[in-house]
């Protein structure tokens, strides 16, 4: 197997995890070959300290570097917890979920729901911090950063109601993956700089079926998160895809704001620019009038994004 194509290629900020896994990379003549066995860490005196900026594993290998870096990362999180370095947080975050959604078929997947119960554990008893994480933006926006800012919302509202633990780590995780069918999307479609074609759009509204049918196909039980893939963009008037339906989940209603939400106050499009928070929120709340989305859950996200104790005084969306 010396194609490159047929290997995985890791984030070069996960590497220092990966003392007991095997690392390659592409000599001078293509060919991909051993750089550090397993069991070696990359200050290993003896290691040849050879220049590489590409690294690449097995495939068999990807689900025991995401364990591996998740347990750094978790080692990590007391340390950001206390200096609330959401920041650094953030940036392992993204690292981590990077790898994690990369060719989701190949396995990795598996791994998400420990993921999600290291932040949920780490951060119930700080809930702002949290929701600062979905506040840091990064110039390179993309469907990483959107899944993990839509996750860090969505657990901010379930810790704001106090949803039992199970609940809170379900919802968490149907959050990270609801936009997996997006990694079977052509990246020229989601990345474009402009507005989409009629045939590009109808290509992008395949991916929470697309999502859905990767998450089906892991074996895990992944219920909520298998109906927040393919239901965060359905609407309650029938007019949403990919079936139209009217009928849609809780954790599917929810998503749809949330996701709604996150993406119209991070992401600049060529036709509008980011919004801020208040001006987002009375845009989704239009659609809520016109019955698209839930009112008693939009009303209770807006909610969690304020600083006020839920006893406190309240501002009326409505």
């Amino acid at each position: 197997m010396s194609d490159s194509s047929k290997w995985i290629k890791v984030r070069n900020s996960n590497i220092k995890y990966y003392e007991t896994v095997e690392l390659y990379y592409k000599n001078p003549a293509g060919k991909v070959v051993l750089y550090k066995p397993d069991g070696m860490e990359l200050g290993d005196e003896s290691l040849d300290k050879k220049y590489i900026d590409t690294f690449y594993i097995k495939p068999e290998d990807k689900t025991k570097c995401l364990r591996a870096a998740q347990k750094g990362f978790s080692s990590n999180l007391v340390n950001n917890i206390i200096s609330k370095d959401t920041v650094t947080l953030k940036n392992e975050l993204i690292s981590i979920v990077d790898e994690t959604l990369s060719q989701p078929r190949s396995g990795g997947l598996e791994t998400a729901p420990d993921l999600i119960e290291s932040i949920i554990s780490g951060y119930s008893a700080q809930p702002d911090i949290i929701k600062n994480l979905a506040r840091i933006s990064f110039a390179d926006y993309s469907t990483t950063i959107h899944s993990l800012n839509v996750m860090a919302l969505t657990i901010g509202y379930c810790f704001y109601n106090r949803m039992p633990a199970e609940e809170t780590r379900q919802y968490g995780l149907a959050a990270l993956l609801h936009d997996l069918g997006k990694t079977e999307i052509p990246g020229e479609i989601l990345t474009a700089n402009r507005g989409l074609s009629d045939l590009e759009f109808i290509q992008m509204k395949k991916h929470p079926s697309l999502g859905f049918n990767i998450l089906k196909a892991t074996g895990i039980d992944l219920e909520i998160a298998v109906q927040g893939a393919k239901e965060h963009h359905e609407k309650l008037d029938g007019s949403g895809y990919p079936e139209g339906k009217t009928d849609i989940s809780e954790c599917g209603m929810l998503l749809g704001i949330i996701d709604c939400y996150e993406a119209i106050t991070n992401d600049d499009r060529p036709y509008r620019s980011a919004m801020q928070p208040m001006e987002a929120l009375k845009l989704i709340k239009e659609d809520v009038t016109r019955g698209k989305y839930n009112k008693r859950l939009f009303e209770t996200f807006a909610y969690s994004l304020t600083d006020f104790n839920r006893k406190g005084k309240q501002k009326n969306f409505f």
